[in-house]
């Protein structure tokens, strides 16, 4: 299987991860962080992100989470890269969640 690597893992992108991780929308995280969904979301973006220390820098992430941080660098919606990739919006939401086998997305992003 082809690898991925990603570098520069920013704070706002180790945010949205772990969101999704714990499989939440931004209305509960934002409660679970006391603060305002508009407010997390604008994190999420970017807006308000720094630049991560050297020592966080190692967070394990999985390839499916790296063809979501790409695919979202890459300011690409969903309707966009599955176009790309000549597949369905819902096929690729179903990969990005881990409903679906990623290989697919993972050879598209690695190449």
């Amino acid at each position: 299987m082809a690898t991925i690597s990603i570098k520069k893992v920013t704070l706002n992108e180790i945010l949205f991860i772990f969101r999704c991780r714990l499989k939440i929308n931004q209305k509960t995280m934002a409660i679970l962080l006391g603060l305002n969904r508009t407010l997390l979301s604008n994190m999420e973006l970017g807006d308000l992100a720094t630049r991560l220390p050297e020592e966080f820098k190692e967070i394990e992430l999985a390839d499916v989470e790296k063809c979501i941080l790409l695919r979202r660098r890459a300011k690409l919606t969903h309707t966009q890269l599955s176009g790309k990739m000549g597949i369905s919006r819902t096929w690729l939401c179903l990969m990005e969640v881990g409903n679906k086998n990623p290989a697919r997305l993972i050879e598209y992003w690695s190449s």
